[in-house]
């Protein structure tokens, strides 16, 4: 008989979904897919100001974090740490980043710097959204 009780999820449960994951993927594509994620980190001298961490999802710049301190924010470091992150994408041959921001975050931001909207999804708590966008890196595909 299968006992299904409620748990924390534990740094091993974790592990062994995610082994699970890459085994089933690697049986059907040949490849898992995912890369452990990477950050840029940005220092006023040793004062931690932001960080931007990518990761390399099925071959594409996956943006997992964009953060930057309040009182750094509008002095260009969003922008600087974007395009770490979308030039090491461009050095690992990626098609195209992606990112997810809600309505009160980004967007704005990650239009401003190339991106451009796929779709958006309402109905979240306090009347929120998700936004998911794209930007393409490779100059080859502008004739897309």
């Amino acid at each position: 008989m299968v006992k299904i009780e409620q748990t924390p999820l534990t740094e091993q449960i974790k592990n062994t979904i995610f082994k699970g994951f890459a085994e089933h993927a690697i049986e059907r594509t040949g490849i898992d897919g995912i890369n452990n994620a990477i950050s840029f980190v940005a220092y006023q001298g040793n004062e931690f100001i932001g960080a931007i961490v990518v990761e390399l999802f099925w071959s594409q710049l996956h943006i997992k974090y964009l953060y930057v301190k309040k009182e750094y924010r509008g002095q260009n470091l969003g922008n600087q740490l974007t395009e770490h992150a979308l030039n090491s994408g461009r050095s690992h041959k990626c098609d195209f980043a992606f990112v997810e921001t809600m309505s009160f975050q980004a967007l704005d931001f990650y239009k401003k710097v190339g991106f451009e909207l796929e779709f958006t999804r309402a109905g979240y708590a306090k009347n929120t959204s998700f936004h998911y966008l794209k930007k393409y890196l490779l100059t080859i595909l502008l004739s897309r």
